[in-house]
């Protein structure tokens, strides 16, 4: 799985993701195109780590989220963004 899959099956906009992964909804959209951050850099290691959890939610069904009001969703994603960020990043390869 990879980021491409997380931001087509997750049900999150280009902005709620932006959010989750602590970037501008600009490069989430340049990920989208391009690719992830290049290889061994933190933005890199944080971006596998956070890729890794919303795809672990979206396998236990917490993703996509239902139809929830906007102020809900919002609150929603504020907590999973919150949670995501505190991960530690995976450790750099030498």
């Amino acid at each position: 799985m990879s980021f491409e899959h997380v931001l087509a099956k997750s049900g999150l906009t280009k902005v709620e993701l932006a959010r989750i992964y602590g970037v501008s909804r600009q490069l989430i959209y340049y990920w989208s195109k391009v690719g992830p951050p290049r290889y061994g850099t933190y933005t890199a290691r944080m971006a596998e780590v956070i890729t890794a959890a919303l795809e672990n939610a979206m396998a236990k069904g917490l993703l996509p989220l239902g139809a929830i009001s906007k102020e809900a969703r919002r609150a929603r994603v504020e907590r999973m963004a919150k949670t995501c960020q505190s991960l530690k990043p995976a450790p750099a390869r030498g």
